[in-house]
């Protein structure tokens, strides 16, 4: 087995706590688009303790900090504002 196999590929939910740390990451190994993953991200940023915005990436590795600029964000602000939205 080659070094990229080893590799997962594919898109990662990040939750970053208040501070900006990352305090969990999931691989997304069924979706592959970001619309599809966005509803796993927002029950990670719901239910994740401590989570004020969850992040999707493209996979880097297990022990990333995912420094770039994600592919979407949800923050625990529009959560609040789409809650408001809704009749």
């Amino acid at each position: 087995m080659s070094e990229t196999d080893l590799t997962p590929s594919g898109l990662v939910i990040i939750a970053r706590d208040e501070l900006g740390r990352v305090i969990t990451r999931l691989s997304c190994t069924r979706s592959r688009t970001v619309m599809s993953v966005m509803r796993s991200a927002r029950s990670v940023l719901i239910l994740k303790r401590g989570a004020v915005r969850v992040e999707i990436h493209y996979h880097e590795g297990p022990t990333s900090t995912y420094p770039g600029k994600p592919l979407a964000v949800i923050s625990a602000d529009d959560l609040i504002s789409i809650q408001h939205d809704v009749p």
